[in-house]
């Protein structure tokens, strides 16, 4: 069951693309926050929902199900809120079917574990370590693959035995409201152990959950200013974060690179999502002995990349999630050509009949690794291209200048080269001559600025967790 909120309010939720009202969801008040936390509050510390691991996993089955059946709903659902392409819709598919990662670790975790006796200052004491959860998880998330994001959180978040207010970006509100249904009609979720937040005012999600003691742990994905902010308001009262933040990616060519493979991979992992995903390629480091070519390679075939209606198949990149982010990518490009760099493809807006935000797919080269194009996460389809001389560990130290860490990639046709390069590279996922590797049963984070803790996998999961060491005298 689901809390719903009292508020008569309402906002709007555009349409990229053409700025339509795509629909309306409540305009969510601090009294709806606060009733919010006080369901899962209450949820947790008086029902089974903790303890129950049988029935936790009967109603996320039930929850999959409802997802399955769903599915083109939420394709839809994101297509209109978020102007996501459906030639990448299948993640949803892919989302729903990794859920079963997080349900069968509810049978097979070691929720408890015997340790021998051990002697203390003549004491002999049998240890038991145990798993609990933390209690009330806000997860908050951002727009850019909300149907993904929001999983990713309140999955591995039910399934460890917290109660969840899940808040959606305020850009697409529409895909969490559509989860919470789900929830409702199709599993026996008890009330208050899933709830929904939705509100136009930032401040009422992420500054109202934040704000509140009774939340136990925040789990957050966005921007690293927002995730800093949340860092710093969870310190009030010593609460546990999970922080999956900005990006800016390092692509780095080696010399011995297949450039046939390389230059379209390297598109592609750009402009995927019309460029905004926090783990997308935006950096390509190139060796000087092959950096004329691959910037010619480049030129010519990102003019080539299918920009437009993101429903038809064919199209890679769709329109820019809003005006405000638009400016964003168009203000760093043009500082970065006014400070020398090249645009040899793209730099402009898309004029598509006066509406929607859209940006010509991007390649800036000629591109000083300090410079605030080099070093920004752009969030558009702009694809930045840096020349190095020397050897491999050159091309390390460059991908290496970032206060990011999310995720990393190396070209190479020594594989055994790649590995080296790969283990010096301060990220926390390496692809190697890969497309973007994110699985299910893998940790997912970041070093530096990109983030505190990890989705997915056992590390994953266990940040949902915490040990509990009981002893007792030994017979």
């Amino acid at each position: 069951m689901l809390r719903e909120s009292s508020s008569k309010a309402r906002f709007n939720v555009l349409n990229p693309a053409d700025e339509s009202i795509v629909g309306t969801v409540a305009d969510g008040t601090a009294e709806d926050v606060s009733e919010a936390v006080k369901a899962a509050r209450e949820a947790f510390d008086t029902s089974s929902w903790s303890t129950g691991h049988a029935f936790r996993k009967q109603c996320l089955l039930q929850f999959q199900a409802g997802l399955r059946k769903e599915a083109a709903a939420f394709k839809a659902v994101q297509l209109a809120e978020a102007g996501i392409c459906s030639s990448i819709s299948g993640l949803i598919d892919l989302t729903i079917e990794e859920m079963s990662y997080s349900i069968d670790l509810i049978d097979t975790f070691a929720w408890e574990t015997d340790y021998p006796a051990y002697e203390m200052l003549g004491m002999r004491s049998l240890r038991k370590v145990t798993y609990e959860p933390h209690g009330v998880v806000a997860a908050i998330t951002a727009w850019n693959a909300p149907f993904m994001l929001n999983l990713w959180k309140i999955v591995p978040a039910l399934a460890t035995g917290n109660t969840v207010i899940l808040k959606g970006a305020s850009e697409t509100p529409l895909t969490a409201a559509l989860m919470g249904r789900i929830v409702k009609e199709y599993t026996d979720i008890p009330a208050g152990v899933f709830n929904v937040i939705s509100a136009s005012k930032r401040e009422i999600g992420g500054d109202g959950l934040t704000g509140d003691p009774r939340i136990d742990m925040f789990h957050f994905t966005g921007s690293t200013s927002v995730g800093q902010r949340i860092a710093e308001r969870a310190a009030n009262g010593i609460r546990k974060c999970v922080l999956e933040l900005g990006g800016k990616s390092a692509n780095v060519i080696l010399p011995d690179a297949d450039l046939d493979f390389a230059i379209p991979h390297g598109v592609g992992m750009c402009m995927l999502n019309s460029g905004q995903g926090c783990t997308l390629a935006t950096r390509m480091i190139v060796h000087a002995s092959l950096y004329d070519e691959a910037v010619e390679r480049l030129a010519a075939m990102v003019v080539q990349v299918p920009v437009g209606d993101p429903a038809r198949i064919e199209t890679v990149v769709g329109p820019i999630i809003n005006a405000r982010q638009l400016a964003s990518i168009e203000g760093l490009v043009d500082r970065a050509r006014a400070a020398g760099a090249r645009v040899v493809a793209g730099g402009h807006r898309l004029d598509r009949g006066g509406k929607g935000y859209w940006y010509a797919p991007t390649v800036v080269v000629d591109v000083d690794q300090d410079s605030e194009l080099a070093q920004t996460e752009v969030f558009g389809p702009v694809l930045t291209v840096i020349r190095y001389e020397g050897d491999d560990e050159v091309a390390v130290r460059i991908g290496n200048n970032t206060q990011y860490g999310l995720s990393g990639y190396v070209q190479s046709r020594d594989v055994d080269r790649a590995w080296r390069v790969a283990r010096r590279m301060r990220t926390g996922t390496v692809s190697i001559n890969n497309s973007i590797h994110n699985s299910a049963d893998t940790p997912f984070g970041g070093f530096g600025r990109s983030g505190l803790g990890r989705e997915h996998g056992v590390e994953g999961w266990q940040e949902f967790l915490q040990s509990k060491t009981i002893a007792s005298p030994a017979a």
